[in-house]
Formats: structure tokens, sequence, C-alpha cells
């Protein structure tokens, strides 16, 4: 469980897709009820009123089931979480470890959960719904920003976030995304183009959205006012993270509308322009940046 965990993520997604591979089902949207057939794990609905659970994985000697929440009316949810359950079947000691309270393991649903068995299995069920491989081609042909997290989310059939994520994963645009609740940061991911800019800073955890910004506003809104609503605008790079430079960025908010949350998609294209004269800059620094946080891609 230990040792660099951007590699333990991506060889957790190696996992899922290698699983998809010998059992022939590696094409978008990857199709979960053949695996389980495959797999010989029986997969059901849970009852719509089972409220707090989003998914559980049965376990009765040698034979396994998954159960997965519809209280949610969102398939990319649904999705995720059967996923999830797969990576604790499919992930090597994850059936030794994780506990089972009568044959039955539960995921509570809007729980972030610290446990590493949780968040690998988080990774694995992010890798087996978008595979790398299947993802890139997607993202080559979709316009950056929010279209190109709506092309992932409509070709793998994902929630809006874990596109968003998998999004910063695989990209090459200069990109970043927020998510937050009430006003104020969940997590905030960088890919590795937007990384390049020189002086910046992370939004943390628990931070309050930058003011000023369409994000703070709509988060300001009433729930019920911002209900499925989406807005952007162009603004600077400098007002969500400071630096050195001054870039033209676009902003794209998407009311989540479940467990209160807004998404944020910011993109710099101006940046991947000038990244080839920025090059051969010799102030430019080749030190990572901070350590990304887990992502919940729920």
């Amino acid at each position: 469980m230990n040792g660099d965990p951007d590699l333990k993520q991506k060889q957790l997604m190696r996992r899922a897709e290698l699983v998809l591979q010998e059992h022939g089902l590696l094409t978008l949207p990857v199709d979960l009820d053949a695996l389980a057939q495959a797999a010989g794990i029986h997969l059901r609905e849970m009852d719509r009123k089972a409220e707090g659970v989003s998914g559980m994985l049965l376990r009765y000697g040698d034979q396994f089931g998954i159960m997965y929440a519809t209280h949610i009316d969102n398939e990319g949810f649904e999705r995720f979480s059967i996923g999830h359950e797969f990576g604790h079947y499919f992930v090597e000691g994850h059936l030794d470890h994780i506990p089972f309270d009568g044959g039955v393991h539960r995921l509570r649903a809007g729980f972030i959960s610290y446990d590493p068995y949780e968040r690998e299995a988080d990774y694995f069920s992010a890798g087996l719904l978008m595979p790398s491989s299947l993802i890139r081609p997607v993202l080559r042909r979709a316009q950056e920003g929010l279209p190109s997290v709506e092309a992932i989310r409509c070709a793998a059939k994902a929630s809006l976030t874990a596109s968003a994520i998998r999004y910063i994963d695989e990209t090459d645009d200069a990109a970043a995304i927020v998510v937050s609740r009430q006003g104020q940061v969940d997590y905030c991911f960088k890919s590795e183009s937007l990384k390049q800019l020189k002086g910046q800073s992370w939004l943390r955890k628990g931070a309050a959205l930058p003011a000023g910004t369409l994000t703070a506003s709509m988060a300001a809104r009433p729930a019920t006012e911002r209900r499925g609503r989406r807005d952007e605008t162009e603004t600077d790079i400098l007002d969500w993270f400071g630096g050195d430079r001054a870039v033209r960025v676009v902003e794209q908010v998407v009311d989540l509308g479940c467990y209160d949350r807004v998404l944020t998609v910011l993109s710099c294209a101006q940046l991947v322009d000038d990244t080839y004269r920025d090059e051969d800059d010799s102030d430019e620094s080749d030190e990572a940046m901070e350590a990304r946080w887990t992502p919940r891609f729920r």
C-alpha cells in the first residue's frame, strides 16, 4: 500500500484495462453486465428506498454479488459504484482486507473515505469505465475544456465529475478542474501542461473560492436557483492560482446538483501555444509541483 501514489493509481487503472482485454470487453461504453457474467458475479439493483449506500459487494463462500444504488437518478454514479465493487473483487489483496459484515461490504454514498483500499477501488473503477487507450482518441476529437469532459461522459456513460478527473489525467491541454461545495474547495487538479506555469499556488481543500469569479457567484446562489445551471466566461489564471504571468483562461461552470457541488473547468489555450517558446527559458523549473490530492470520482 506504500510507494508513489501516482504510480499506484496508474497501475490500478492499467490493471482495470487488462481485465477488460482479458474478457474481450475493451470498448466504450464498457459492458458491465457482460463483465459480471464473465466473472460469475451476480449484479443487481438495490431498492430505490435504500439511501445512504451507493454499492455493496456480497460474499457467500466462493460466490460473489454486487448490488448498486438507484436512489440517485445518475447512470454514471451507478456505473462508477459497480466499477468500485469490481475493484475490490479484481485488485489483489482486497478480498482479504476489506471488512465484510454478515457477508456484505458496504460503500457509503457521498462519504469521502481515506481508507487506502477504497481509494484503490475508485482508481480501478475510473480505469475500468474510462481506459486510457480509449479515452485519448476521444480527447483528440474534442474541443478543450468542458466539451472534452462531456465527450468522455457521453462515450463512457460516466459521471461528469469522474469524466472531468480523467480529462485532467489524460489531456495535453493546459487545464484544471475544481469541485466545490457551499463555496469551499473540495478538490482541485491541474493537467501536466498547466503545472508548467511558474509561480502558481494550489487551491487547498476547504479554501474559499476565489472572490469575483463566476464560480463563486454561482456557488453563492441558493441550490434551488442554480440547479442544473451552466455558464462560462473569460478570466485570468492569476485570479485562480496567482503566479508570475497573466494568461487568459476560459472558466466553465456546471452545477452538479448531487450533494450541493459545483464543477469548474479552466482551460488555457494560450499557454499550450506558448509552451514551445518557454522550453528554452533558463529560468524554467522542472521540479514537480505539490502532489495531487486523492480524487473522488463520483
